[in-house]
C-alpha cells in the first residue's frame, strides 16, 4: 500500500512540474500592428500580434475574416474575429497569397 502511494505521489510531483518546462513561444504582446490593406500587413512582424481593422469603422463579412486568418493568422494560436475585424499572431508565411 505504501508503495502505491509514493507511485500516486511521485506521479502528482511529475506531473506538475511538466507545466514549469512550457516551451511553447511567448508573444510580445506590447505592441499591436494594425492594418487594413495588404501591403499595411506586410509592414507587420511574424509573431507580432495583428489587428485586421476595416477602414471608417466599416463591417467586415465572415467570408472577409476567414480570408484575412487565410493570409496571416498564426493557427498555432487563438484567432479573434467577428464583424469589427481580425485580431491573431501574425504570420508571413502565406503573404504571396494575399497577392
Amino acid at each position: 500500500m505504501r508503495t502505491l502511494v509514493r507511485l500516486l505521489l511521485l506521479s502528482t510531483a511529475t506531473l506538475s512540474l511538466s507545466a514549469c518546462f512550457d516551451d511553447a513561444p511567448r508573444i510580445d504582446q506590447s505592441g499591436l500592428c494594425t492594418y487594413n490593406t495588404d501591403p499595411q500587413a506586410e509592414r507587420c512582424t511574424a509573431g507580432q500580434m495583428a489587428w485586421f481593422r476595416p477602414e471608417q469603422g466599416q463591417l467586415i463579412s465572415e467570408q472577409m475574416a476567414l480570408s484575412v486568418a487565410a493570409a496571416y493568422c498564426d493557427f498555432n494560436h487563438q484567432v479573434m474575429y467577428n464583424r469589427a475585424g481580425v485580431l491573431c499572431v501574425f504570420t508571413d508565411q502565406r503573404l504571396q497569397v494575399a497577392k
